[in-house]
């Protein structure tokens, strides 16, 4: 499991007593039917807090008879359960969302090494994905924030133009997770995990408040925010593409 994106718990106490709950919860079901379990979510990450629930992921031998309450309440903590076939997983295709949360899993029973040679294999990026993300988080980026903005200020809709900026940063994030080699994470972990990315544009935190944050839906604010994110675009073109070894008119012409 990866480390970079763990997170402080705000409750170090509950923590320890959801780990507890689901190490003895996932216990009651290790048996030669199943191929191996895994911790998702919370306590995998390092964190447990009121709004939180324990997820648990259990692959059985497709031939295998094994039924399980999918939602419960242990000592007033949610246990969320998943259970799927292994044999069906090896030719499943598993979406980005799927393996950014198994990314961030913890291993519990894996006597065979089967769950670790999936995860392996099923989760870490691709080459094509890696450059389709930094392609196309660099044009739609700057398509939704610095084009499709005037388009709404034509049609006389500034919130909608202002709007604008939430798909367009979506999209410049996720080139950076690809710039980072890294999937992207789920929507709601993913300006949190942004932030812990390695290579990003300088003084990002500043920079990007600037342009995120709104004072009036006026033209004047919204050529501030289109100023503030050009500059931050600026810096990133010519990085990707030297990255994709393609030029900008290249790449526009692909996505």
């Amino acid at each position: 499991m990866s480390t970079q994106f763990l997170i402080q718990s705000s409750d170090q106490a509950l923590l320890e007593k959801a780990t507890k709950v689901a190490k003895e919860f996932a216990y009651q079901y290790i048996s030669d039917d199943i191929v191996g379990i895994a911790f998702l979510g919370a306590i995998a990450r390092g964190y447990f807090d009121h709004s939180a629930d324990i997820d648990i992921a259990l692959f059985k031998k497709k031939a295998s008879e094994i039924s399980i309450n999918k939602f419960l309440r242990i000592d007033d903590i949610e246990v969320h359960c998943w259970l799927s076939d292994y044999e069906s997983e090896l030719t499943d295709q598993w979406d980005m969302s799927k393996r950014w949360t198994y990314s961030q899993g913890l291993i519990y029973f894996d006597p065979l090494e089967k769950m670790s040679q999936l995860i392996k294999e099923k989760v870490p990026l691709k080459p094509d994905e890696k450059k389709w993300l930094m392609m196309s988080g660099l044009t739609l980026s700057e398509w939704y924030i610095n084009r499709l903005t005037h388009l709404w200020v034509e049609r006389g809709n500034f919130i909608s133009a202002h709007h604008m900026f939430d798909q367009g940063l979506n999209y410049f994030f996720e080139m950076l997770f690809g710039l980072n080699n890294q999937l992207v994470a789920d929507m709601k972990w993913r300006y949190y995990c942004v932030e812990k990315l390695e290579r990003l544009p300088h003084n990002f935190r500043e920079r990007i408040i600037s342009t995120m944050i709104l004072h009036s839906f006026t033209m004047e604010e919204l050529g501030r925010r289109q100023e503030a994110f050009m500059e931050i675009w600026g810096e990133m073109k010519p990085i990707i593409e030297e990255e994709v070894q393609m030029s900008y008119e290249e790449i526009l012409q692909l996505v």
